[in-house]
Order: structure tokens, then sequence, then C-alpha cells
């Protein structure tokens, strides 16, 4: 039981430091926050090689198969979005941003909700400069646009791309995720429609008559075809027989990705174009913390995948209310560990391959599936969007909610919609 305790204290550190630390001490944590995360990690590592045998495989398979190939998309969605400019003109009403959220939350299905995050953040915060309070405006973009928008197909979202890749059908994700999907907008919709509203009630934004048509203007297709084409990469399976070495398909991707990257960076630069790194630096380094302690707590998980199995069926009343516990357990590790591995456990977990979830099973395949991208929305380290979106904002002068804060204006959103949403479809 110590050694248990001693493997997951890490990743507690990590995620109470992350949520109260900025407010109780910011200062302190501005300016310590390096050492102290550089301590845990050493710490982590420490333990990892005292009590885990296969410790050095871990690691060097969660830095090298997990934490680079997930940096190497990320930087390669952010560059590529900084090359694409689109400008809105309208007013920023309350419809408007309706709109604007729907349509990004379907963009995101195709080109993931990393990539359509980065691409409208920028615009969207643009678009809604002259409102005074915007930053619940940032909260629901973030739900609807970086997690709930990747519903619709494996593009989407990783957990559902894990999913594709090992068996599951992408036209049967797309037809059993098209009405948790449409649910979650709709119920979005309705909640935004009435906190908007009352927002603008005390609010009066300078309105001007130059933005009375709608007006979009989209630069830098080059930029958009490297998206598009980093979209298909991700969705692909290649590997590369060079000389008898054949390199898997994670190497393939990661090497293709970095030559999207210099290929829009190399534009942007011909274009004297500026990217602001400080954002993405800040991703990076929270990142490879969390990386790093939730290694241990994931092996500890898949060590003990019978108990939990065991617990899952015990608390969902003898097996009658099994999704629901899948749901139920699936949401936690989404929130506050990584989903894309959250699914893969629970996904191993249920002990059927992927035929037999959609025949017999789907609706706890459903349940996986839609926990751990929309649960993903709870905290900022839910999603890795999530982070880079309030980084972003903070740097345009919106004032993003702390952890904590955001933690509790989520679940007033996301809560009360999963639970509606159970009730209505019974995961069938």
């Amino acid at each position: 039981m110590s050694e248990v305790l001693l493997l997951i204290t890490p990743m507690v550190l990590v995620l109470l430091s992350i949520a109260l630390m900025p407010l109780l001490a910011p200062n302190f944590w501005h300016k310590a926050e390096n050492i102290l995360f550089i301590c845990v990690l050493l710490f982590s590592v420490v333990v990892d090689f005292i009590y885990i045998p296969t410790a050095k495989n871990m690691l060097l398979n969660s830095i090298f198969h997990d934490y680079l190939p997930f940096i190497i998309m990320l930087f390669t969605l952010y560059v590529l979005s900084h090359g694409i400019h689109i400008k809105v003109s309208a007013e920023p009403t309350t419809l408007a941003n309706l709109i604007f959220l729907s349509v990004g939350s379907v963009i995101s299905s195709f080109i993931g909700t990393t990539g359509s995050a980065m691409l409208l953040i920028r615009p969207f915060i643009a678009f809604n400069e002259r409102r005074v309070h915007k930053a619940h405006l940032l909260i629901f973009f973030i739900i609807m646009i970086a997690n709930i928008g990747g519903l619709l197909t494996p593009l989407g979202d990783p957990p559902l791309l894990l999913g594709y890749l090992h068996g599951v059908d992408f036209t049967w994700l797309t037809t059993h995720m098209l009405k948790y999907w449409g649910g979650y907008i709709a119920i979005c919709i309705i909640i935004l429609t009435i906190v908007d509203k009352i927002v603008l009630m005390h609010e009066h934004f300078t309105k001007n008559p130059i933005t009375s048509e709608v007006k979009m203007s989209i630069h830098g297709i080059p930029n958009i075809i490297l998206l598009c084409a980093t979209a298909i990469i991700l969705f692909i399976n290649v590997n590369w027989d060079i000389k008898k070495y054949v390199i898997p398909t994670i190497y393939a991707k990661d090497a293709i990705l970095l030559v999207l990257t210099a290929i829009s960076l190399w534009i942007q630069r011909t274009k004297h174009q500026h990217i602001e790194y400080t954002p993405f630096v800040e991703v990076v380094r929270t990142f490879f913390v969390i990386f790093i302690v939730l290694a241990p707590v994931l092996y500890l998980m898949e060590s003990n995948i019978s108990t939990i199995h065991k617990f899952l069926y015990s608390m969902s009343n003898d097996g009658k209310s099994i999704p629901l516990a899948y749901f139920s357990l699936c949401s936690i590790a989404s929130a506050f560990l990584d989903n894309a591995p959250s699914y893969l456990l629970f996904f191993h977990m249920t002990g059927q391959n992927a035929v037999s979830l959609m025949s017999h099973h789907a609706d706890i395949l459903v349940a996986i599936s839609v926990s751990s991208v929309v649960m993903g929305s709870m905290t900022y380290i839910g999603n890795a969007p999530n982070m880079m979106v309030r980084n972003i904002a903070q740097r345009r002068s919106v004032a993003m909610p702390s952890f904590v804060a955001y933690l509790g204006y989520a679940c007033l959103i996301v809560l009360p919609a999963s639970y509606i949403l159970i009730k209505l479809f019974n995961f069938r």
C-alpha cells in the first residue's frame, strides 16, 4: 500500500499544484513553478525505479512513444494555424457567437479538436474584442470546439482515433456518436443563450455600423492545404520500409508532420509573419511533467485491471448499469489524466475486441467513447487544446478563470448535459 501511495503522490501533487497554487500563492508559484516541477519529477523517477521493475522501459515509452508524437502533432497544428488568418466582420451578438461555435464544432470532427481550436481561437477572440465580458465565451469555446466537436469522426479526437485503429468501424462511430454530439451541442447552445443574454444585460459593447453585415475573409491557402494534409496523415497508417528497416507508423507520421511544419515556417518567414511561441512552450513544459508522473499511475491501473473490473461490476448493481459505471470512471480519468490513454485503458478493461463491442456491447463502447471525448473538457489539463486556448486568451488580455473556477463552470455545463443525455439515450 505504501508503494502505491508513493507512486501516485507525484501525480496528485502536480494536479493540486496546478489547481491551487495560482490561487493560494500566485507570486510564489510564478517564481518557483519550474523548480517545484523539477523536484516532483525527480521524486517520481526515483520512486519509479525503486518500485517498478520495468521503470526504464515505461518512462522511455512514455517519452518517445506518447509525449514526443503528442508534442510534434501539437507543434505542427500550432505553427500551421498561425499561417491561416480568418477575419469575421459582424456584431458579436449571442446568435453570431452561437453560429461560430456550432460551425467550429463541426470543423473539429474533420481536422481534429486541436487543429480547429488553434485555427479558430484567435479570430474568435478578435471577433469578440468589443465585448466587455468574454471569459464565458472562451469556456464554451473550449467545451464545444476543443472537445465535444471531436465526437463525430475518428479524426476528431485521439480517443476515437485509437478506437478506430483498434478495429472500431468509421461509420459505426459516426452513426452512434451523432445523437450525442447533437445533444451536447444543443444543450450548450441553450445554456450559452441564457448566460450570454444575462451578461449582455449588464454590458454595452460599442457597436460598429460597418459590421452590420456579416463578412468573412480567409488568408493562407497554402497553410490550409497543409492543415488538411496533416489531418490525413494523422488518420492513415503508414509503414516505411527502407533498406529492410521498417519505420513504424508513429515515427513515419512524426517525420511527415515535421516536414509539413518546416514548409509552413518557410512560407510564413517569406511573408514576414511572426509566431508567438510562449503559450506553446508552457504547454510543452506542463505536459512533459504530466506525462512522466502519469506513467506510474497508468502502470498501476493496468496492473490491477481485474480488480478495477470487479469494482466496476460491483458499483454497477451487479452489472445492471455497467455502461454508467464505465462512463463515470472513464469520465474522471479523462478529466484529470489524458483522455486518449484513459479510453484505451477502459477499452481493454472490457475484455472484448472491437467487433464484439460494436455488436454485443455497443452501450459500453458508446459510454467509453462519449466520456473520454466530452469529459476532457472538464479541466484545463483534460485535453491539450484546453490549456493552449487558455494561454492564448490570457496573452490576449482575456481574464480566464482559475483551474478550480473553470472546473466549477464546466461542471455546471457538462454534468447536467450528460445527465440529460444519459437518461434520454440510455447509451443505446
